[in-house]
């Protein structure tokens, strides 16, 4: 939440008083018209000479003016104020999801405020019942599991709009505007382009939310189309943490069950396999390749880079935000906008550090 301070510096010797900020009456007396004039010619109103407003913006620019958010409030009715909400900051991809929405925002003249929810439903239900009673906010924008939508309703019934980044989007139950991307288009992609690089036994970690599901849907598609059989023990579980790609891999590997792939949830995930694939002398990708989803940015720093599917995060921040302001302002809005994946192609896959086709390495049968 914003902290506004005021008061006086004090120095060794003495005390030296807060500046005075400038007030629209100032910049009025400086240009010679009225404070109505300047008001006017400084929301672009279109009964100012147009030379008028430029030397009234002119002098309020030179004098340091700002103008008083409480009036902006009144006069608009908007605080020009939006919320963002989410779950956690362990998620790699939160970084570039916010960089869309900010950029958006200050675009089109709005400030961002955000609100973790770490607590969950406790979380949720203070956001929707204290929290924003409390705290001018135009709109909010969510990024949440589907439990964690028990209480924001209660907000459209007041008319705050609220959009959600939505990685559910291909099961949608919900009434809110939302943003998504093509998860299981986009894990059958990965799969896909392991089995056309000759990978027959590959293993993935998933997660028992939605999105885990919709990808797990994509990586059994495309095992069916290409006649390749689902291999219930090549499923196994994780938590779109680093640290659970890295115990599910070791757990394949200690289990011997033979694999020549892995398609990982998420980068994070990835990372983690990567990190037991080597802990076990492992080569990737001449004994097993990797692919991950998200590609949020240290994917390219591996080594190897990692083969992933790019989720457009920093484009479904910027669309959810540039959606939340057209609510806000009375525009038409889609209800649901869908920004497809692409498969970005690394070294994580694809012919062996040590020159051997693709396929033929992997654990022993």
């Amino acid at each position: 939440m914003p902290v506004s301070i005021t008061g006086t510096i004090t120095g060794p010797e003495e005390a030296r008083p807060a500046r005075r900020s400038v007030t629209i009456g100032d910049v009025a007396r400086q240009a010679g018209v009225t404070k109505t004039t300047v008001s006017r010619a400084l929301n672009d109103r279109p009964d100012v000479h147009p030379n008028t407003r430029a030397r009234i913006s002119e002098i309020a620019e030179r004098l340091g003016y700002v103008p008083s958010a409480t009036a902006r409030v009144l006069r608009t009715g908007r605080s020009y104020s939006l919320g963002l909400a989410w779950p956690s900051f362990n998620w790699s991809g939160i970084l570039q999801i916010m960089g869309g929405i900010s950029e958006a925002l200050d675009q089109l003249g709005y400030r961002l405020m955000v609100f973790p929810l770490g607590r969950g439903e406790e979380a949720e239900r203070d956001l929707v019942f204290q929290v924003m009673p409390s705290v001018q906010m135009d709109g909010l924008i969510l990024i949440v599991p589907p439990s964690m939508l028990r209480h924001v309703g209660e907000l459209n019934k007041h008319g705050v709009p609220v959009v959600l980044i939505d990685d559910r989007i291909e099961h949608r139950d919900h009434d809110f505007p939302s943003v998504g991307t093509t998860n299981v288009q986009g894990a059958f992609d990965a799969t896909q382009h392991l089995l056309r690089l000759g990978r027959r036994r590959i293993a993935i970690i998933t997660v028992p939310m939605d999105v885990g599901q919709n990808r797990l849907a994509g990586y059994r598609r495309a095992l069916e189309e290409a006649g390749v059989p689902y291999r219930e023990e090549l499923v196994v579980p994780g938590a779109f943490l680093p640290e659970t790609g890295r115990t599910a891999t070791a757990r394949l590997v200690a289990s011997r069950v033979p694999f020549d792939a892995i398609f990982s949830s998420n980068d994070d995930m990835a990372f983690g396999a990567l990190s037991a694939l080597h802990t076990a002398g492992l080569l990737v990708p001449d004994d097993v390749a990797v692919v991950g989803f998200d590609d949020v940015k240290p994917s390219s720093y591996t080594v190897p880079g990692l083969t992933t599917v790019r989720q457009p995060l920093h484009e479904m921040g910027r669309a959810a935000a540039r959606t939340v302001v057209a609510a806000v302002e009375g525009r038409p809005i889609e209800p649901h906008i869908e920004i497809p994946t692409t498969l970005v192609v690394r070294e994580s896959c694809g012919v062996g550090l040590a020159g051997r086709p693709a396929g033929s390495g992997g654990l022993p049968e």
